[in-house]
């Protein structure tokens, strides 16, 4: 007899819920911050019963680190972000002009997605739980980019005499949320000028191409 196709039913029917919440989440955090934003505006705004918020995250922290983390990876899935594809094209990448340019867009797609978020994080941090959240974003962001640094250098992509950790820094401190909040936002830069800003400085400071 074959299996009953109700577990993945109902896995499918989780999966939709979840997405619908940390959408509905990440709209009210956005507009409204993190303090104004509550589980049942939440629950309307996902048209769900307020029990089923609770059920699926437990608390209003726990849902705004899952809407942080959907905003770095682009969506809901339980997949880390230097598991998608664009990380093994990075490490295949021949030429180092090249390689930045993937490294920089990549970053450039998750820092327009996680910036107003990140935004809301900070706003709040003066709480504990989520200024916890804010050093854990920082933590992860840095040591995510030192494995991109580590993936252009066993390329050979990094300049003679530039050595894996300095290079990490670099790039933490070029791509970073204030950075990018700061001419994106503050100076009106449009999306393909400050890509272009950093992949030319990525570049110039990473590699020995012109």
């Amino acid at each position: 007899m074959p299996a009953s196709p109700a577990p993945d039913r109902r896995r499918e029917r989780s999966r939709r819920t979840r997405t619908r919440l940390v959408d509905a989440a990440t709209r009210l955090f956005v507009e409204h911050g993190y303090l104004a934003t509550t589980i049942e505006s939440v629950a309307e705004q996902a048209g769900v019963a307020v029990q089923t918020v609770y059920y699926v995250f437990g608390t209003k922290r726990a849902l705004l680190d899952a809407v942080l983390d959907a905003s770095i990876a682009g969506d809901a899935e339980p997949v880390a972000v230097l598991e998608r594809p664009w990380f093994e094209t990075l490490g295949s990448e021949l030429d180092a002009a090249t390689a930045v340019e993937h490294l920089v867009d990549a970053a450039v797609a998750i820092l327009a997605r996680v910036a107003p978020v990140y935004e809301v994080v900070r706003r709040a941090a003066a709480d504990p739980d989520v200024g916890a959240l804010l050093d854990r974003n920082r933590t992860g962001r840095r040591a995510d980019q030192r494995r991109l640094v580590e993936r252009l250098a066993a390329g050979g992509h990094l300049r003679s005499g530039l050595d894996v950790d300095t290079a990490a820094d670099v790039v933490y401190a070029l791509l970073n949320e204030e950075v990018f909040q700061m001419l994106t936002v503050d100076c009106g830069w449009p999306l393909d000028r400050f890509r272009q800003w950093a992949t030319d400085l990525v570049g110039h400071q990473l590699t020995a191409v012109a």
